[in-house]
């Protein structure tokens, strides 16, 4: 395991993949935060750092997607994974070095993020108004957010050995994952009573309704349900965290961790059975 992780590192530091992400995706934290303080100045609106603490997190998705499907596709395409096996390695430690250093490479560029958020925000938004304790807390649910992806991109990308297949599909997968939990928090967030309706009269007068059920409000079982699936996809994670933070901490996290142990051993068990002629 410890050559395969040497070798795969080694292979990361030249990899110009990585470092074009490496520079991409602070540099998309960067505008944003430029952006946000021009329209401040100008008077738009007020604003803290605390609402770009954790934008990074869905960019950080897209960043895992993509460059298992590359990594992990090269070594297909290069003939690395082969290699490996008739130096003798096992599959589960070829397995388990790819998510390592897949989920390596998202947490370097995710923390080079964070530290540009806070390198550059503070002098322009001030410090964080949220204690340091849950800023952490939350940054550490990110973290096993990353994970969970890593584990469900690494499983695609190395399941499927044709490079532009498993783009496609990680590329889809994350785009699905973000729609399917993006429509579940729409309807989490739908309110429980219609407000702001009103009647005409004949005269023309408006007058006011009383505030009525809403038929979409998610209620029993239903909610619950639709509850369990936000804390369990992992992109529920970094959208909660974007709109102020997580319901369920505990609940997302150990889910999270869930995924990530659900699709290694899922994934390793499929690798071991994969035909690699």
């Amino acid at each position: 395991m410890n050559k395969l992780l040497s070798a795969g590192f080694a292979r990361l530091w030249k990899n110009k993949p990585f470092w074009l992400g490496m520079i991409f995706f602070p540099g998309i934290v960067l505008l944003n935060l430029f952006t946000n303080y021009h329209d401040m100045k100008l008077g738009y609106f007020q604003s803290s750092l605390d609402p770009f603490l954790y934008a990074v997190f869905i960019l950080i998705g897209v960043f895992t997607a993509v460059w298992a499907a590359l990594f992990l596709g090269t070594e297909y395409s290069d003939g690395t994974v082969r290699n490996k096996l008739v130096c003798g390695h096992s599959r589960t430690a070829v397995y388990l070095s790819s998510l390592i250093i897949c989920f390596v490479s998202s947490l370097l560029v995710c923390l080079l993020s964070v530290l540009f958020v806070f390198m550059v925000g503070i002098p322009l938004f001030g410090l964080p108004q949220s204690p340091t304790l849950s800023i952490m807390s939350q940054y550490g649910c990110g973290i096993l957010m990353i994970a969970a992806l890593s584990g469900i991109f690494t499983l695609l990308a190395m399941l499927i050995n044709n490079k532009p297949v498993s783009s496609i599909v990680c590329s889809m997968g994350f785009f699905v994952l973000l729609f399917i939990t993006i429509l579940i928090l729409n309807r989490l967030d739908a309110p429980e009573m219609l407000t702001g309706m009103y009647d005409m009269t004949v005269d023309g007068s408006v007058i006011p309704q009383e505030p009525v059920p809403n038929p979409r409000y998610l209620r029993g079982t239903a909610r619950t349900i639709h509850e369990f699936l936000r804390d369990l996809l992992p992109l529920g994670i970094g959208l909660q965290l974007q709109q102020g933070g997580l319901q369920h901490p505990l609940q997302s996290c150990l889910l999270a961790l869930f995924v990530t142990a659900g699709t290694t051993t899922g994934g390793i068990l499929a690798f071991r059975r994969k035909d690699l002629k």
